[in-house]
C-alpha cells in the first residue's frame, strides 16, 4: 500500500519490554506506524510508560496514545471479576473509538490485544473495516491428559470450556467475527473453531518477539526450564512427571513463575523424590530471565491448551531446544521457527507422554546445540503480516456494503 491510512488499534495490553501480551500490543502499534498514522486505545496506566518510551522514537510523530481507564487489579487475571471488568473496559473503548472516529475518520480498525473468540471487541462498533486478531481462546485440552490437571484443575477447565463456548455465542461477542473483513487466528485449532464471515489467516502473535541484544554467556547448561504462570493447565505437573524419566540425574528443572498451582507442584516434587532436582523461582525480571533461557539445555512447555506462548517463541529465537505437546499454540509456534531445535510430542496418556518428553530432553542434552550469537527469525514477519492485513482491509472500504457496526 503506497498511500498511508489512519489506523485505530485496540490494545488493552500495550507496553514495551515487558513480554507476553503487552509486548504483542506494542509490536502491533509499531508495525502500524511503520507506514501509517496510528491511534491506540490502551489502559490509562500504560500511557505514561508508552509516552516515555516513544519520546524521541523515529515513529513517535505517527503514534497517538489514547487512555481508557481500567480500575481493576490485574492480580486477579483469569478470575470472573477480571473478565467482568475487562468487558466494561471494552464497552468504554467502544464509546471512545466512536468519538475518535467522528473526529479522525479512520480507514482501518484493529482489535489486537487480548482478542479471543469469547470476549467483546469494543472497536467492532466503529463502522469501518475491521481487522480482528490474532484471535485466541479456542484451544481445549487433550482428553487423555485431563487427569494431569488434578481434581480442582479439571473442574476449573470444564467450567472454563463450557462458559467460553456459551459466551462466544452471545451477540456482543459475535459482532467482531460477523463484521471483520480480515481475521487472524493464533493457530490452526482456533482457525477451525472460528465462525467468521471473512477468510481466516493463521498468525501466532508470538512471532512478534524481538530479542536483539540478548546474549548468552559461557556454555549451555544441562538445566531444563519451565517458564510461565503456574496454572494447572500449563503442564507443570506433567513436566515433573517427565523429569522422573530423564536419564541424566544432574539435570535440574528450573521453574520460573508464580501461581495457584505452585503448592501442588511442590508436593509432587516431594512425592516423587525430586525436591533436590527442582528449583522454584519467583518472578524474575525479563532482562535476567532471557539469558537463563538462552543458556538452558532445553525449555519444556507441556501446556495442555495454549494459544501462542511467547516463552516458546523466545526460546526458539535464542536457539534453545523446545519440547512441547503437538497440540494447539506451542506446536504452531514451533512450526514458525523451522530451523530451531524442537520436538513436538503427540499427546497420549500421562505416563506415555511423560516418557516421550523425557526422551526428547535426553536427546537434546546428549547433543546440545551451540549458543547463538544472534536471534533466529521466524519464517513469517509479524509486522509485514499486519501491514498486509491493513492493506486488505483498506481495499474492502471501496465496497459500500461494509457500513456496519453496533452499539457499545
Amino acid at each position: 500500500m503506497t498511500t498511508p491510512v489512519r489506523v485505530l488499534l485496540s490494545a488493552f495490553s500495550c507496553e514495551p519490554e515487558k513480554g507476553s501480551e503487552r509486548e504483542v500490543g506494542f509490536r502491533a502499534l509499531l508495525a502500524a506506524a511503520e507506514r501509517h498514522e496510528a491511534w491506540v486505545l490502551t489502559r490509562a496506566v500504560s500511557v505514561p510508560v508508552l509516552r516515555r518510551f516513544l519520546a524521541g522514537h523515529p515513529l513517535s510523530a505517527r503514534i497517538h496514545v489514547e487512555p481508557v481507564p481500567f480500575d481493576y487489579d490485574e492480580e486477579g487475571f483469569g478470575r470472573t471479576q477480571f473478565h467482568w471488568n475487562y468487558n466494561r473496559w471494552q464497552r468504554a473503548a467502544a464509546r471512545r473509538a466512536l468519538e475518535l472516529d467522528r473526529q479522525v475518520d479512520f480507514d482501518v480498525v484493529h482489535h489486537v490485544s487480548l482478542a479471543t473468540i469469547w470476549t467483546r471487541a469494543g472497536v467492532a462498533a466503529v463502522p469501518k473495516p475491521l481487522v480482528w486478531g490474532p484471535v485466541g481462546g479456542g484451544v481445549e485440552p487433550p482428553l487423555r491428559l485431563m487427569t494431569e490437571l488434578g481434581l480442582r484443575g479439571a473442574l476449573d477447565d470444564l467450567s472454563r470450556i463450557t462458559s467460553r463456548r456459551l459466551l462466544a455465542r452471545l451477540p456482543p461477542m459475535r459482532l467482531a467475527p460477523d463484521t471483520a473483513v480480515v481475521v487472524l487466528a493464533q493457530n490452526q485449532e482456533i482457525a477451525r473453531r472460528l465462525r467468521a464471515n471473512a477468510p481466516v489467516h493463521v498468525l501466532p502473535n508470538a512471532t512478534a518477539v524481538e530479542l536483539d541484544g540478548v546474549r548468552a554467556m559461557g556454555q549451555r547448561t544441562r538445566d531444563v526450564v519451565l517458564v510461565g504462570r503456574l496454572l494447572a493447565w500449563k503442564g507443570g505437573h506433567l513436566a515433573l512427571r517427565a523429569l522422573r524419566h530423564v536419564s541424566s540425574h544432574d539435570t535440574r528443572l528450573r521453574v520460573y513463575g508464580e501461581g495457584p498451582d505452585l503448592g501442588r507442584l511442590r508436593r509432587a516434587a516431594r512425592r516423587w523424590d525430586l525436591a533436590d532436582r527442582v528449583g522454584f523461582h519467583d518472578w524474575v525480571p525479563r532482562d535476567r530471565l532471557l539469558p537463563e533461557i538462552a543458556r538452558a539445555g532445553a525449555l519444556v512447555h507441556p501446556s495442555l491448551h495454549d494459544d501462542a506462548p511467547l516463552s516458546v517463541a523466545e526460546a526458539l529465537s535464542l536457539g534453545t531446544p523446545v519440547v512441547c505437546l503437538d497440540h494447539g499454540g506451542p506446536a504452531e509456534v514451533v512450526r514458525r521457527w523451522p530451523t530451531s531445535p524442537a520436538r513436538r510430542i503427540a499427546p497420549a496418556g500421562p505416563a506415555v507422554t511423560a516418557r516421550r518428553i523425557a526422551e526428547a530432553i535426553d536427546g537434546f542434552l546428549a547433543d546440545p546445540p551451540p549458543l547463538r550469537s544472534a536471534p533466529v527469525r521466524p519464517n513469517v514477519s509479524f509486522a509485514d503480516s499486519l501491514l498486509a492485513a491493513y492493506e486488505q482491509a483498506a481495499r474492502s472500504a471501496a465496497h459500500p456494503e461494509r457500513q456496519l457496526g453496533g452499539q457499545p
